[in-house]
């Protein structure tokens, strides 16, 4: 270290000089500067970079902080000189050292970047996107690889997105979060210290830690940095349907047919490249689907949607004056450059060679948002849905190959899948307008997912939605996720929970997996059971690949599959209302919309390893059969709360069995609700969609009494469409105790809820017989009691939902 420390306005920094000559890849910096800034009380941000020298950084903007006192900070700093450099983040109550850099190996060259650390748990998650084979690390020097990539789920190699943020749970249960902010090909090492290794290939070290203490405030926390996704419109909660391969609408609609004639509730088709002219952006296939307009409106009709496919790269092909995409990208020179500033040429779906657009160009996304609105006066889509933007290329590098430099083969090739970095993509050397291909490469789909909402929004003028393929942090702020081409595989099934936990630490409440996989033929069996846990995804989509059978839930012969998602379905869009709420909360607060058990129980070590289960929001179990053949399972409910099952009886607490035998009608998803909580439903039968359940303006509250008999909980309100700029909504608080439910409005802007009322209310953990009830002191009130079940139901009086409410039983 050279000289003192030196403060800042919100921190202090210190001054390192090289001592060693000794280099692994060449390049080394001799002068670093290492930035403290306490942000806030529960952030730290810890910027490491050459002095005097520009550097690439990442172009997501956290907002910084403004300082804080040192006695509201959660974490303080300790930095040692000898032997080498380092410091130390412990939190404040504890003496925890969450972070400690001592093991030495700082490294800060032009190519290659170091950091190793001492971990105060073993209980680590996150690092993304991979295929990882449990939510909770494996800490025996495992590695995992970040740099977007095409390439389906299968072991552990990089995949679609880039996701350099993990979480600690500490062994007293406060926990942590750090995001190490940084674009560049990159990968880390799980020690048994236990510790971390992370390296980089560019950029500098910039990290931010989040101290929670509580597993939900971290997420919180580092959504509040990063971004949070805004309510998404109601129908995206639904059930969704696709494929690639139905290679006429003649197909699509019989499948649309078949999932409706089995009365399942269904509201989103979406339509995969088979849709397109040649597999052209922003076509139409004019034999195959040329009545897709039709159909659409049909949908519209119906209550139900519509999403397509777009992919990035536009093909060069067509003649001049033929195809607006590239005429009008051409004239307003959109697209991606190579070395010599020349656009660059790649093969993906067309026939002839195509071009990227350079989205980080604000040319080019106004002339996206333009070829969206033009898109729509021809068929009208109610969302987006943009793949294969890694950016993914069938040639390795650009057309004709890449120059042999330091870009695009670097010294250090982190352990990616492929023998180079250019696997499946283009030459890293490209250029785009915020910086060259080999810094910004992982941030294709970020920068694609903001001006793909923006044109949504242009076209339709409603709230709309975007599901990428390809993320990036922040991106959450616009976009959904899917896990990309899983298999048709008993294991994928399992692993579908992992990523879906993940990406909701990672700041993506809407994720889902294609159920009953994308790539290879299903089974009935594995078909039936992904549907079974597929429905409480939250984005929940059946969608499978060009060639393999039909999986539709309504094309099994028999009508199992068909049984079993109609069941598990009806359950989930009864959740709806809470599970909506849910989002609501994600928009406001940042909290996770489905979340591992130990979120809510981090001082019980029986929880820190589960990822067979997992919970919606505070109040819902989900405990789905993954294993082939079987119809019991073994399922934790902690001690430290009430549960009940399906029915609203109390439940076993600890380890139990759960049955669900496909072969019994009366046996779905085993499930089960936690006491303490007030849970808004709506029921989902006889409706066909979420504009049909809505539209019967009746809703239900189940009251899941805690030992003290208490329960809390509230229903956020909107129109489920609008892009709601002035965020008019309606917001009811629910509180039980002592016999006693009472609602409250606490903002009434929707005008609307007022048409809403409860029809019934159903309250479970009640201990003693009851004998009256009163609803606003008006006895005359039908209720029925069940002493055995331990259930009251209070049929209700036809009052407003915004009108107060306060309901005696005794």
């Amino acid at each position: 270290m050279v000289g003192p420390l030196h403060d800042l306005e919100d921190g202090f920094a210190a001054d390192l000089e090289k001592i060693s000559n000794i280099t692994m890849f060449g390049g080394d910096f001799n002068e670093l500067t290492v930035k403290f800034e306490m942000q806030t009380e529960t952030r730290l941000r810890v910027k490491i970079f050459p002095k005097n020298t520009e550097r690439y950084e990442v172009p997501v903007k956290v907002p910084g902080g403004s300082g804080v006192e040192k006695s509201e900070r959660l974490y303080e700093v300790k930095v040692k000189e000898e032997p080498v450099f380092s410091f130390q983040v412990l939190r404040v109550s504890s003496q925890t050292v969450v972070f400690d850099s001592s093991l030495g190996g700082l490294t800060v060259a032009d190519q290659f970047l170091q950091i190793a650390a001492r971990l105060p748990s073993n209980n680590v998650y996150g690092f993304g996107e991979q295929e990882q084979p449990s939510l909770r690390h494996d800490m025996n020097w495992k590695t995992w690889s970040m740099f977007a990539r095409d390439r389906a789920p299968d072991g552990p190699g990089n995949l679609y997105g880039v996701h350099p943020h993990y979480t600690v749970l500490e062994d007293d249960g406060n926990t942590h979060g750090v995001l190490i902010l940084n674009s560049n090909a990159q990968e880390v090492t799980m020690t048994p210290g236990p510790g971390l290794v992370y390296r980089t290939t560019g950029g500098i070290l910039d990290m931010y830690f989040f101290m929670g203490p509580s597993p939900e405030a971290v997420v919180s926390q580092y959504t509040e940095a990063i971004g949070r996704y805004y309510v998404p419109p109601y129908w995206s909660l639904g059930f969704h349907l696709c494929r690639w391969g139905y290679n006429s609408l003649t197909n699509m609609e019989a499948a649309w047919k078949r999932t409706i004639d089995a009365g399942i509730p269904f509201d989103v088709q979406w339509g995969d490249i088979d849709y397109m002219d040649r597999v052209l952006d922003f076509t139409i296939n004019p034999t195959e689907f040329a009545d897709l307009p039709r159909f659409v409106d049909l949908l519209h009709s119906l209550g139900m949607k519509f999403v397509p496919i777009l992919d990035p790269c536009i093909t060069t092909g067509e003649p001049e004056g033929s195809y607006p995409p590239y005429d009008d990208g051409t004239k307003l020179d959109v697209w991606m450059k190579d070395a010599q500033g020349k656009p660059v040429f790649a093969k993906v779906w067309p026939a002839d060679l195509c071009h990227f657009p350079d989205f980080s160009n604000p040319v080019t996304q106004d002339w996206w948002v333009d070829q969206l609105e033009r898109f729509y006066e021809r068929v009208n889509f109610d969302g987006i849905w943009i793949d294969m933007n890694e950016p993914a290329n069938f040639e390795e590098g650009s057309i004709g190959g890449c120059a042999n430099n330091t870009w695009n083969y670097p010294p250090f090739k982190p352990s990616t899948d492929g023998n180079t970095l250019l696997v499946k993509t283009v030459c890293l050397d490209s250029v785009q307008k915020f910086g060259r291909h080999y810094d910004t490469h992982s941030l294709y789909g970020w920068s694609e997912s903001e001006p793909t909402l923006r044109g949504v929004r242009a076209a339709t003028r409603k709230r709309g939605m975007v599901l990428s393929r390809s993320t990036f942090v922040g991106s959450g702020k616009w976009a959904a996720h899917w896990l990309g081409d899983n298999f048709s595989e008993w294991d994928n099934l399992y692993y579908s929970i992992i990523g879906i936990l993940q990406f909701n630490q990672f700041g993506y409440p809407l994720v889902g997996a294609d159920i009953c996989g994308f790539i290879g033929n299903t089974t009935e069996e594995l078909c039936a059971r992904w549907h079974q846990l597929g429905a409480f995804y939250p984005f929940t989509r059946n969608h499978n690949t060009l060639g393999a059978i039909d999986q539709d839930p309504g094309v099994w012969e028999g009508g199992l599959v068909a049984r079993v998602a109609r069941d598990a379905l009806r359950i989930k869009y009864t959740l709806l209302p809470y599970i909506y709420s849910l989002f609501y909360k994600h928009t406001l607060m940042g909290s996770t919309v489905a979340r591992p058990v130990w979120h809510e129980f981090p001082t019980n070590n029986q929880t820190w390893g589960i990822d067979t289960q997992f919970l919606l929001g505070p109040a819902f179990m989900v405990s789905p059969i993954l294993k082939q053949g079987q119809s019991k399972r073994q399922v934790y409910l902690p001690e430290e709360s009430v549960w009940y099952n399906s029915l609203g009886q109390p439940e076993q607490s600890g380890y139990i069995t759960v049955q669900s035998d496909l072969k019994n009608e009366n046996e779905t998803t085993p499930v089960h609700y936690r006491g303490g909580h007030v849970i808004p439903l709506q029921n989902s039968f006889p409706y066909r969609n979420t504009v049909e359940q809505r539209n019967s303006n009746k809703y239900i509250l189940l009251v899941l009494l805690d030992r003290d008999g208490k329960a809390v909980g509230d229903l956020y309100l909107d129109d489920g469409e609008s892009i709601n700029d002035d965020n008019l909504h309606t917001k009811l608080v629910f509180i039980a105790d002592s016999g006693m439910l009472t609602s409250r409005v606490e903002v009434n802007d929707y005008a609307d809820a007022k048409k809403n009322r409860f029809e019934e209310v159903i309250v479970c953990g009640v201990d003693t017989e009851v004998s009256q009830v009163t609803v606003n002191n008006d006895m005359n009130v039908e209720f029925k009691y069940s002493a055995e079940n331990k259930v009251l139901e209070i049929f209700m009086p036809h009052n407003s939902i915004t009108e107060s409410l306060t309901i005696h039983w005794f």
